[in-house]
């Protein structure tokens, strides 16, 4: 599999000589240094039994990394991707023009590269086709912060030297977005037309392996940063919104709130006549409908700003899919201390010509 994104790489609309391809074999039992050797990219063997994860692997990787400007490597920026990532052809261009803007830390568009394939990679699509256009199109077009993906990130040279990585939770990415906000008060940029094509989990075990991992880094960030954060937005009166905004997206007040009263909505639907102690109005249809109506309605919007009109219908599997959130929350927020890290298992491999095929690009 990795031998498709070095390929890829390989293939992008960028002079060869301005970029290098690296591939970090962190732990691995099986010939990834040695297949990206063969095709060309510089692969660097790490093992270390103890600290063990994606967050641990670049850090030490960036040591690395800069120990080599003293042999006169110096990189003005770093991109990380998946070993199961396609890229378009045009992304370094993209990154380049958004760099010299002056952002620092950006996120490209994290797309799908197998959305048909299962219900359940249908259901990742249409979040993640929502969440680019709803969220973080929205929150670069008012000024407020992107939220790194975990992959298609890209940093410059000088911020990552200045800040050091230090982000080895179970969420790298959220912990390093959190940290560029509290330290810098700078927001990470949203590149909304390089695209990342991302593998997405074919099954439910699969699935709930993922986002176990990802609610338990959540909320150890959330609970972390929570005070430096109100710290930032009491002080500092630059980056307060984007302290704040990040701040609510960490607690997610808006999907509890609507989570619990659903659950309790439903608990109460047992009673006729309802209890005394009861308010009327919670078996009014009218209310709820005005709340629940847009909150669902924003991801169709969203898909139809994405052109992706024709597979609206989708929402029926992502409102199922969503439902099985609710026992990984509510694991992962007493659970999230835990710093095990799970390796999502990948299965679907896909190189340019077959993406192509498919319909990508």
């Amino acid at each position: 599999m990795v031998g498709d994104i070095i390929r890829n790489l390989q293939d992008i609309h960028y002079p060869k000589d301005l970029y290098d391809i690296y591939v970090i074999a962190d732990n691995c039992s099986d010939r990834t240094a040695e297949i990206s050797r063969e095709l060309g990219a510089i692969a660097r063997e790490r093992n270390h039994k103890l600290q063990i994860g994606k967050g641990y692997g670049i850090e030490w990787f960036l040591d690395q990394l800069w120990k080599l400007e003293g042999e006169g490597k110096v990189y003005d920026a770093v991109a990380i991707f998946d070993a199961d990532n396609l890229v378009i052809h045009n992304f370094l261009q993209q990154v380049n023009s958004k760099i010299d803007q002056g952002h620092e830390v950006i996120q490209a568009y994290l797309d799908s590269k197998n959305p048909n394939d299962t219900w359940i990679t249908k259901s990742y699509a249409f979040s993640y086709w929502a969440a680019s256009r709803i969220y973080q199109t929205a929150r670069e077009n008012i000024g407020l912060s992107a939220q790194l993906g975990g992959t298609g990130m890209i940093f410059s040279g000088e911020i990552l030297k200045e800040m050091g990585w230090g982000a080895k939770s179970l969420t790298e990415d959220l912990e390093f977005t959190v940290k560029y906000i509290v330290e810098k008060g700078r927001k990470v940029a949203w590149l909304h037309t390089a695209k990342i094509y991302d593998e997405k989990p074919l099954k439910m075990k699969q699935s709930y392996v993922q986002r176990i991992r990802w609610m338990k880094g959540h909320f150890y960030c959330a609970f972390r940063y929570a005070k430096p954060l109100i710290h930032k937005i009491v002080k500092a009166k630059g980056s307060r919104w984007i302290a704040l905004d990040v701040l609510i997206y960490l607690f997610q007040p808006a999907l509890f709130v609507l989570a619990l009263s659903g659950l309790a909505l439903l608990g109460l639907s047992v009673f006729e006549p309802l209890p005394l102690w009861v308010p009327k109005y919670v078996h009014n249809s009218y209310i709820w409908l005005s709340v629940l109506i847009p909150f669902y309605l924003l991801p169709i919007i969203g898909l139809l700003l994405e052109n992706q009109w024709k597979r609206v219908w989708w929402f029926l599997y992502l409102y199922i899919f969503s439902c099985t959130w609710i026992p990984i929350v509510a694991y992962s927020i007493f659970k999230r201390n835990e710093k095990t890290w799970s390796h999502t298992q990948h299965t679907r491999s896909m190189d340019n010509k077959e993406f192509m095929q498919e319909g990508g690009f």
